[in-house]
């Protein structure tokens, strides 16, 4: 049943009874009608709410004041605006998404809110959507509904349809409006990877028809209504040119879709349902009639919700709205304010580490004992920033201002006023402790003091210092650029205002931190330590390396593990190996050829050789050093046992993990495996692919791997604790 005027106070006594019996009347405070002369105004600030989204009440609400407009002859046109600082309207609820997953919604349900838009549509008078701020999800697809776009300036602003992260597709319109209006081509780059476009690059594709100054954004969308309301001019879909021209051509649009599904392959293996059947939906219903097209995209929503892929995928959006929540520390402790920052070590990682905080408006003095190793850091910073203008991310004048906030030194002048210093130099306790000992002489005593380490103990670091409780690690991944974790380390005697600041400071330059107390390889290295052992072990048992990752690959990794240790460097995965080894014992015990492929200068990626030959952006096997390796005749080895030997340590030793208390929840594990390595999205991290699998299975298979390949398989008390009770790692009862 479609919703209508005569039915309207129906479906809402239906759909009240679904929900919280204030809902209702918060969405009357948080959406409201008023006149400005000839022009309706209706404003969005959801109450006491940082962010407006669209809940079902809040549908409904926009729905009954779409009525009070068509029944009042005065309004000539409609602005549609938000009174939030930096939000249009962040998307749908998604919670409501949830409630459609565990069938307590049906996708006719979901077609009655579809109407609210397709309502708004109607209106016999122009209507334009005023955006400034996070434009996304239900958000831009309220916007497609409207007549005209305006959109601000400002860098708050971001127009996207991010379901494709959720492992749906957009459900209230946007396959068939989306289309419409900037043709199939750029509409499949946007659905299919939910990226976002600020205002500018919006106006651009045609999404958006104008951009302005943000502090005059209200001002200029009611004289704009004011000259629509004179001419009553409403949109006229008109297929772009290119779509019209590709069209023309015998089975020219269907050339887009081939393309479109090739590339969705590559990219996933086949792994995420949702690109395909945004693929399939738009080749159903582009070019057709919109309510038929509603219905298919309806019913694609709510057979997608409910996959395995989609639960996982909405399941790592409530980890990452977890952590912005979380302040890293319990209580009332907050962190400092990071107004200036220093970085010691001007290589890769820091010159990274130095764009990174320049980026987001730090003022940052960046240190080395040489002057070629500054201008190396510049470098590496400037190149990050250049590659953000190549792809028009960025102006010129932006990136200028950006290096400006950057200054070089190669002693400790001007480090004496710093809020926060993070040390990045070589991987040695030594050279570390004694930057230390001259940082706690050379900063005041308000100073936080980060190591980026990835290994080794920031308790013992500290001890160079006369204040251990103000160190704290620091560990970015790299490229610092593209990686999101940060592991924020808490040594012995680090205080909780250092782990806050640090943990905030992450926050606020785009990372998602977790925090992990001080142990060796901490989280993330810990559990991979064992995962790169056991690959070079398969390599050694005769399982090619291409193979070994291919297979991995389509397990849902980034990369295979031999092409993960080529991309670190054999010399660096060498290293932390053997302080591992030297922390665990005998099941870290990493395979000698190691050692010995570094030592040939066979160093990876960075070097052109590593197990893998690189040239020209390309790899392949290289027979000479497999070899040289040892490497046996091709063993019979399943990709089935690949995977269960790759994947079933690694969920072994994060299980030792949680069990030493080195988290603060099971979920900071899959946090950090999946922003910090990559790991499988759709499984939703490893302890809940673990979960999955169950424990008891797992224990049973690594009781055989022991058995029969050796103690670095034996399971874990705590693993083995969890198959004996029937738990799983997320405390889930065990179904009966």
């Amino acid at each position: 049943m479609e919703l209508t005027r005569e039915n309207f106070k129906q479906e809402v006594a239906t759909f009240k009874a679904g929900f919280k019996e204030d809902a209702f009347s918060i969405a009357e405070k948080s959406l409201t009608l008023e006149k400005k002369g000839n022009i309706g105004v209706i404003s969005f600030d959801q109450y006491q709410e940082k962010a407006n989204k669209l809940s079902t009440p809040n549908m409904l609400r926009l729905f009954e004041l779409c009525l009070q407009i068509e029944q009042d002859k005065s309004i000539e046109a409609v602005v549609v605006i938000s009174r939030k600082p930096t939000i249009f309207i962040a998307g749908a609820d998604i919670s409501e998404i949830q409630r459609l997953a565990r069938g307590e919604a049906t996708t006719e349900s979901l077609m009655k809110l579809q109407a609210v838009f397709t309502f708004l549509e109607s209106l016999s008078i122009p209507v334009i959507a005023a955006i400034h701020g996070a434009c996304m999800g239900g958000g831009t697809e309220l916007a497609l509904a409207c007549d005209y776009r305006m959109a601000s300036d400002g860098p708050e602003t971001k127009i996207a349809l991010p379901e494709v992260l959720l492992g749906v597709l957009p459900g209230w319109g946007g396959t068939q409006r989306m289309p419409r209006l900037v043709g199939l081509e750029k509409s499949l780059d946007l659905i299919l990877t939910g990226k976002s476009l600020d205002g500018k690059r919006a106006k651009k594709i045609g999404l958006v028809d104008k951009v302005v100054p943000v502090e005059f954004l209200e001002e200029k969308a009611l004289a704009w209504a004011q000259d629509l309301a004179r001419t009553k001019k409403k949109r006229s879909y008109e297929t772009p040119l290119k779509d019209r021209l590709l069209e023309s051509v015998p089975g020219g649009k269907w050339v887009i879709f081939d393309q479109a599904k090739k590339q969705v392959m590559k990219q996933t293996k086949g792994n995420y349902p949702a690109p395909l059947r945004i693929i399939e939906t738009l080749r159903k219903t582009y070019g057709g009639d919109l309510e038929k097209g509603l219905k298919v995209e309806a019913k694609a929503f709510t057979d997608l919700v409910v996959t395995p892929e989609s639960q996982c995928l909405i399941g790592i959006f409530y980890l990452q709205e977890k952590v912005k929540k979380d302040k890293g520390v319990e209580g009332k402790i907050a962190g400092k304010d990071i107004k200036r920052a220093g970085v010691v070590g001007a290589g890769v990682m820091g010159g990274g580490i130095a764009q990174l905080f320049a980026a987001k408006g730090t003022r940052v003095r960046m240190k080395d004992i040489q002057w070629d190793a500054v201008a190396k850091g510049y470098k590496a910073a400037h190149k990050i920033f250049q590659k953000l203008v190549d792809k028009k991310r960025m102006k010129p004048n932006e990136l200028a201002n950006a290096m400006e906030r950057i200054e070089g030194s190669v002693d400790y002048s001007g480090f004496s006023h710093l809020d926060l210093v993070v040390e990045a130099v070589v991987e040695s306790l030594e050279i570390k402790k004694k930057i230390f000992q001259e940082l706690g002489e050379k900063v005041s005593s308000e100073t936080i003091l980060a190591t980026n380490t990835s290994s080794l103990s920031i308790s013992e670091i500290a001890k160079a210092t006369k204040d251990p409780k103000r160190v704290v690690g620091m560990h970015f991944f790299n490229p610092v650029d593209k990686m999101p974790l940060v592991e924020v380390i808490r040594g012995r005697e680090t205080s909780d205002e250092a782990v806050a600041t640090v943990f905030q400071y992450a926050k606020k330059v785009g990372k998602t931190p977790i925090v992990v107390k001080d142990a060796p390889g901490f989280v993330v290295n810990r559990i991979l330590g064992p995962y790169l052992n056991e690959a070079v072990y398969l390599l050694l048992e005769g399982v090619s390396p291409t193979r070994m990752d291919s297979v991995m690959e389509k397990f849902g990794m980034p990369m295979g593990p031999i092409t993960l240790l080529d991309e670190v460097g054999l010399d660096v995965a060498s290293k932390v190996s053997h302080v591992l080894h030297q922390a665990f014992g005998e099941r870290m015990k990493p395979p000698s050829v190691i050692d010995l492929v570094a030592k040939e200068g066979r160093l990876g990626k960075k070097s052109g050789k590593g197990i893998y030959l690189h040239s020209n952006g390309k790899r392949e096997e290289d027979s000479d050093i497999l070899n040289k390796m040892g490497v046996k005749a091709v063993k019979e080895i399943s990709d089935d046992e690949i995977i269960k030997r790759l994947t079933y340590v690694m969920v072994n030793e994060a299980a030792r993990i949680v069990d030493e208390g080195l988290v603060r929840d099971v979920s900071d594990i899959d946090i950090g495996m999946i922003f910090g390595t990559g790991f499988a999205p759709f499984r939703g991290g490893l302890l809940r692919y673990a979960d999955k699998v169950g424990p008891e299975v797992i224990v049973s298979e690594l009781d055989i791997l022991n058995k029969t390949l050796g103690e670095r398989f034996q399971p874990c008390q705590y693993l083995q604790q969890l198959s004996i009770d029937g738990k799983k790692f997320y405390q889930e009862a065990k179904a009966t």
